[in-house]
């Protein structure tokens, strides 16, 4: 289903900027892209069309913030240690990704080989009888591994070879023919996509491939090597950088596409709570000791976290009533009005009396009044809106959990526990900060509202398109989806993987 654009700068020449009209007054009629008078490879053409893009850029931004100091700033930090506090986002993110303490440093750590060299050999779907056989078959892989199966493993290599159709499709309808294939891959992993999509390319479109570029962007540093080794026949066209993809800082002018599999369930999320009054409150953690995990306690702040602000108003959250409540309180130094409001935060404190501390306790445990937004999202999507200008963008994740913690898009947390050699099996966990490095978390993803968030950051000049798993499979995968096919004639793909999402973006051919 396509979803049209809301908000942000259109593509015209009512876009004010110098540039803008620069660009436009010499428009001829026909397309950019397919005029032989303007080379859309050269240096000058792109520096023109991404100073185009910048000043849309820089006016959504200020139409959306008007220059509000209260939305500037935040950051995701990589702290060295747990210190005296952390917001949730933060947690997380120390949570999984902490050199020493993270679940997936400790996970590939301990198990090395196994997690860098593959989990197993394609499904011999052919010779599965039925539905019984292949869960069964799916179960003993489960147990196998430490981690957890993915559907780009389980259907690996095909599911590659039919990503690289769709890059094929796509360049042949929204790039210049001149225009080499350019792929960045967040998230690359141990490459095992990577390559079974330039393996397919260098056999069935060896023109296309002979120009393409693909870039790895891996932060694992236990991976880096591993990219290296598979990809050592592809090295004339991959690049791999060995960073964190809300670091980059590079500016890609050339039109290029992000691959983002999986990517969005393992980024942390922002948890707020709200009470009838309207009173939102920040989640954060706290240490009684420094750096000691096993005194951690909840505690809930009056909400002013710049990222957690800039969701809520792309989203449409903070409506206009309250955007201007709060221009107002930046006017009077925080003082809403003469007097003061009845509280700031839900956090209960020793002055408030028995049925206020219970009020509170009530919304806190209510997962009706619990959100969790995936604030470090927006931020790869800013980090796309500014450095990828010209990207067309490819997202495939989950978008609902099983056995989730409480709230809205409550994330599951999980782990697998060796119950005996070469046997792993799964165990949900309903604790956080008691689980905090043991545990992977999985966040599920809002597919709606990533439309919403994504054309108020990236634009209303990009056409924005979100199908279920096996819809876009049927689109594009062709007679490929039939090799998932068991004797009985059930096909997991098409039947098994309706919470799995595809989302995809595709950048406007006149810039």
């Amino acid at each position: 289903m396509v979803h049209p654009a809301e908000g942000g700068a259109g593509v015209g020449p009512t876009d004010a900027g110098p540039a803008a009209k620069a660009f436009w007054g010499g428009c001829s009629g026909a397309p950019y892209v397919v005029s032989s008078q303007n080379d859309i490879t050269s240096e000058a053409r792109l520096d023109q069309i991404v100073a185009v893009l910048e000043e849309q850029r820089v006016e959504r931004q200020r139409k959306m913030f008007e220059n509000m100091i209260v939305f500037e700033g935040g950051a995701v930090s990589d702290h060295p240690s747990l210190g005296t506090s952390l917001i949730m986002r933060d947690f997380v993110h120390f949570a999984l990704y902490h050199s020493k303490w993270g679940y997936y440093p400790k996970l590939f750590r301990k198990y090395r080989q196994l997690m860098t060299t593959g989990y197993f050999d394609p499904i011999p779907f052919a010779s599965l009888r039925n539905q019984y056989d292949y869960e069964r078959y799916v179960t003993k892989l489960h147990e196998s591994t430490p981690g957890f199966v993915t559907p780009t493993q389980l259907f690996q290599p095909y599911y590659g070879w039919v990503l690289a159709e769709y890059l094929v499709t796509t360049h042949r309808a929204k790039f210049d023919p001149r225009e080499p294939l350019i792929v960045y891959d967040i998230g690359a992993g141990t490459g095992a996509l990577a390559l079974s999509m330039l393996d397919y390319l260098a056999e069935h479109f060896p023109d296309l491939y002979a120009t393409c570029e693909y870039h790895a962007v891996e932060q694992n540093p236990h991976l880096i090597q591993v990219l290296r080794n598979r990809l050592i026949h592809h090295y004339h066209h991959v690049n791999i950088h060995h960073l964190s993809v809300l670091n980059w800082r590079q500016l890609e002018k050339r039109r290029c596409v992000v691959l983002a599999v999986e990517l969005f369930s393992g980024m942390p999320h922002d948890c707020v709570l709200w009470d009838q009054e309207a009173v939102v409150s920040e989640h954060w953690f706290g240490f009684q000791q420094h750096d000691n995990l096993a005194t951690a306690h909840e505690r809930y702040y009056a909400l002013q976290d710049p990222i957690i602000l800039r969701y809520l108003r792309y989203l449409n959250w903070m409506q206009e009533e309250s955007f201007h409540n709060l221009k107002v309180l930046c006017l009077t130094d925080g003082r809403e009005t003469l007097d003061a409001p009845k509280r700031r935060s839900i956090e209960p404190n020793m002055t408030d009396s028995t049925t206020a501390i219970f009020t509170k306790m009530a919304y806190i445990m209510s997962p009706f009044h619990t959100a969790w937004l995936p604030t470090v999202q927006m931020v790869f999507l800013e980090t796309l809106a500014q450095y990828f200008p010209r990207h067309h963008l490819f997202v495939a994740d989950w978008s609902s959990v099983r056995q989730a913690l409480p709230g809205v898009n409550g994330p599951v947390l999980q782990v697998k526990l060796r119950v005996a050699k070469d046997i792993y099996l799964r165990r949900p966990a309903d604790a956080l900060h008691t689980n905090a490095g043991v545990v992977d978390i999985c966040f599920p993803t809002d597919f709606d509202h990533l439309s919403t968030v994504y054309a108020r950051i990236c634009g209303a000049h990009k056409a924005v398109e979100s199908m279920r798993h096996p819809v876009f499979w049927q689109t594009h995968g062709g007679d490929k989806t039939a090799l998932f096919t068991t004797c009985s004639g059930y096909n997991p793909l098409l039947e098994d993987f309706q919470p799995f999402h595809v989302f995809t973006s595709h950048h406007s051919p006149e810039l």
